[in-house]
């Protein structure tokens, strides 16, 4: 039943992927994140790391309140997609 339950749903992971996560050894969000890539979907985790957070600490006997949110990178700059696509210009915005 636990591979039905769906924690992430840009990602599709569902609570059996958590499961083997945590038997793995993978028990706080930043493991997880890179384990999983849980949290790097469209949603950047405002969908899903409430949810998942939630799980992972009732599943490892933690306080949830002590899982640190995992470490969020954005860009380092934008960049046009005409730069991208080699259409050229300048990436200055």
């Amino acid at each position: 039943m636990a591979d039905k339950i769906m924690l992430c749903l840009c990602l599709d992971i569902t609570e059996h992927d958590l499961d083997r996560a945590i038997e793995e050894g993978f028990t706080d969000a930043e493991t997880f994140k890179r384990y999983t890539a849980g949290f790097m979907g469209p949603c950047q985790g405002k969908s899903c790391m409430d949810t998942i957070l939630e799980r992972l600490a009732h599943k490892t006997g933690v306080d949830p309140e002590s899982l640190r949110r995992p470490t969020l990178r954005p860009p380092a700059h934008p960049v046009r997609l005409g730069l991208v696509a080699g259409l050229g210009g300048s990436d200055a915005s």
